[in-house]
């Protein structure tokens, strides 16, 4: 069946075929029987890996209070409210497992609370750093079948309150200090008739550096 997402990762291919830890949200009835948007993690190494909890390995804290494969609403209207949520994946610095944290509804700026973390002993190359950070949409389709909408199935060049975005986007290094330089990012689409995505923007407000992705879909194997 086929699925849509929008997700972070972080990536090392120095081992195993490639490791990778990903947190977003998705839409995928062949896994949960239903077209609810979800939030979800996912992990592999070599031939080792599982979206959530469907196997040993991302280990959900106490007191989360978002949990994989857990249903989100509301969610945002087309040329009306937006709905976002804030994720951060940091390596940690004393025990060097992956922890995810979700920014605090409604409290400071800056406050987090942890959802959970990948154990370092998951992985090989990634238990030391990774190689590639990415934010990104995609979707997944049978060869039989067209490809489905992503994002909110507007093209990018909708901008603010139509197109999807990613907004905030910060790279860490292991202390939590904050690197990023937006000429290091390269914007990719392989499907620019079905989806797009815009250039990197930045604003001084709360938007931070930020892009808008997605489109209709339609696209097949044979177009």
């Amino acid at each position: 069946m086929s699925s849509s997402s929008a997700y972070i990762a972080a990536h090392n291919f120095g081992e195993n075929g490639g490791e990778t830890i990903i947190a977003g949200v998705h839409v995928d009835p062949g896994l949960y029987k239903n077209y609810d948007l979800r939030f979800f993690t996912y992990w592999n190494s070599g031939m080792k890996g599982c979206f959530n909890v469907n196997c040993p390995g991302f280990v959900v804290a106490d007191g989360a209070n978002l949990y994989p494969g857990q249903a989100l609403t509301p969610l945002s209207t087309y040329g009306g409210p937006e709905r976002y949520i804030t994720i951060r994946i940091k390596k940690d610095e004393d025990r060097g497992d992956w922890s995810l944290y979700r920014e605090d509804e409604g409290g400071p700026i800056g406050g987090m609370t942890l959802l959970g973390w990948w154990p370092k002993t998951l992985f090989t190359s990634l238990s030391s750093h990774a190689t590639i950070v990415e934010w990104t949409g995609t979707v997944v389709h049978p060869e039989t079948e067209i490809s489905p909408s992503m994002g909110s199935g507007h093209f990018s060049s909708e901008l603010n309150s139509k197109a999807a975005s990613f907004k905030q986007i910060f790279a860490f290094n292991i202390h939590g200090g904050v690197f990023f330089e937006p000429n290091e990012v390269t914007p990719f689409m392989d499907r620019d008739d079905c989806y797009t995505v815009s250039s990197l923007y930045y604003s001084q407000h709360s938007d931070g550096s930020h892009f808008f992705y997605g489109g209709p879909g339609g696209c097949s194997d044979k177009n």
